[in-house]
């Protein structure tokens, strides 16, 4: 588990990056684009085809996928909080009670 302190942190700046993403539309923030910039070829290419379908921004698809990718391996229902740069979720386990923090590939998105 990680400090209340630095979740909310986490949170605060997820909320914030959600909420630039969504204020900007469909374009890619300079956040957004440097997200895709750090991705393998491959998984560069799953997002931009799945930005494809209108309505979703470079943010929404990343935490798509990621929180598929955590379901896998831990009984999540949603991410409360993102930091692409240090490769952590914050995820908030199914039926509450607290938040986890779940560790990833920022080139690949694999769950670490």
């Amino acid at each position: 588990m990680i400090g209340k302190r630095t979740a909310l942190m986490l949170l605060a700046s997820g909320a914030l990056v959600a909420t630039a993403a969504h204020a900007q539309g469909m374009k890619a923030t300079s956040l957004e684009q440097a997200e895709l910039a750090g991705l393998t070829a491959e998984k560069r290419a799953e997002v931009e085809k799945r930005l494809s379908q209108p309505g979703q921004t470079v943010y929404e698809v990343l935490t798509t996928m990621l929180l598929n990718g955590i379901k896998n391996k831990h009984p999540a229902s949603r991410i409360v909080a993102l930091d692409f740069n240090r490769g952590i979720a914050i995820v908030e386990p199914q039926g509450g009670g607290g938040i986890t923090a779940v560790n990833f590939d920022v080139t690949t998105l694999a769950i670490k």
